[in-house]
């Protein structure tokens, strides 16, 4: 036998042999790197060359057929790549799983950080709001009952009581909903934006005839978004217009469009506006800004706006309305439940 005889079928084993030692890596990798079908698709591949190889072997042993010395060391080469190859990525693998592990665990203790608060707030709201409602009501009655026993100064102390008492009862239940507000799956059809504007229009009905405030409404787009949540962004914004920014006689506008994956709405008031140096933080939670100050309200409103589109893949912003005023848009991605677009959702 010639030295090549020999060699050949050593090298063909020898390339069989990686063949198959790649693919039981190649399997093993499939767990931590979460690419199932990728991995599993390689390893069938080193398999199917890894037969052929041996099928090659049996062949050549046997006489039927004749082996090429250049095709199968360059056969050889390849495999001791391939194998080298994953031996290289195995080490990157093992850190993807090991950063996915910690993210999951991180992910959970969040979670069950987040249910605590909730409860947490739940829990203060509800024990605060039960001797605020008697500190309100028996100042209200002292006020009402014995007037004509107090002075003036008496009286305005009863009444300083039962304004910050229902600002505080105001204040715990605007926590309690920003605690509350979660992502909530899409709903399965479109939400008419329209019918959702004119519950809050009618909600405000009564005010807005009293001050003779107009409402100039476009037709807005439908989308797929909870309507609790959409209508609480409308009701937010058509509040905070009424309460900071109408005068008697003044209107407000409202409207939306589609562009694309986003669906943008605004709400336009002709009021005193807000300051360019406030618009960055008129966002931010408690953040009441100059205009806000001398009147009541918590200032979470508008954090619960810009949580809410954040959840959907928006975001929140204002705008200086032209020849004075507001206008305070917010936007979200649009998306059916059969059809999701990307989006940045928090808990």
């Amino acid at each position: 036998m010639s030295k090549s005889i020999v060699i050949l079928p050593l090298i063909m084993a020898l390339s069989s042999t990686l063949q198959f030692i790649a693919a039981v890596m190649a399997i093993r990798l499939i767990r931590p790197s979460g690419f199932f079908s990728a991995w599993i698709l390689l390893a069938s591949g080193f398999i199917v060359q890894g037969m052929r190889r041996i099928v090659a072997l049996v062949h050549v042993l046997g006489g039927q057929v004749q082996g090429d010395m250049t095709v199968e060391i360059f056969g050889l080469v390849i495999s001791l790549l391939m194998l080298c190859g994953i031996i290289k990525f195995k080490p990157l693998f093992d850190e993807i799983n090991h950063s996915h592990q910690a993210l999951l665990a991180e992910h959970k203790k969040l979670s069950h950080a987040n249910s605590e608060l909730e409860a947490f707030v739940s829990t203060v709201s509800h024990d605060l709001r039960t001797p605020l409602t008697v500190i309100i009501g028996y100042a209200e009655h002292l006020r009402q009952e014995c007037a004509s026993k107090l002075d003036e100064q008496e009286l305005s102390y009863l009444k300083e009581i039962e304004d910050h008492g229902g600002r505080m009862t105001a204040l715990m239940e605007d926590l309690l909903v920003l605690s509350k507000v979660g992502y909530v799956e899409r709903p399965a059809k479109p939400v008419d934006a329209d019918v959702v504007v004119q519950d809050i229009l009618t909600e405000f009905g009564a005010r807005l005839a009293i001050e003779g405030i107009a409402i100039n409404k476009t037709a807005l787009p439908r989308l797929h978004v909870p309507e609790t949540l959409l209508a609480e962004i409308f009701k937010n914004l058509i509040g905070n217009a009424l309460h900071y920014a109408c005068e008697k006689g003044a209107s407000i506008e409202i409207g939306g469009k589609k562009e694309g994956d986003l669906v943008r709405f605004f709400v336009r008031d002709h009021g005193p506006g807000v300051p360019e140096e406030e618009r960055g933080r008129i966002f931010e939670i408690f953040y009441r800004g100059s205009t806000g100050k001398q009147s009541k309200g918590t200032g979470i409103g508008l954090a619960i706006v810009q949580k809410i589109a954040q959840l959907y893949g928006g975001g929140a912003w204002v705008e200086e309305t032209p020849q004075g005023g507001s206008t305070f848009w917010f936007e979200m991605i649009e998306a059916s439940p059969n059809n999701p677009a990307t989006e940045t959702c928090e808990t």
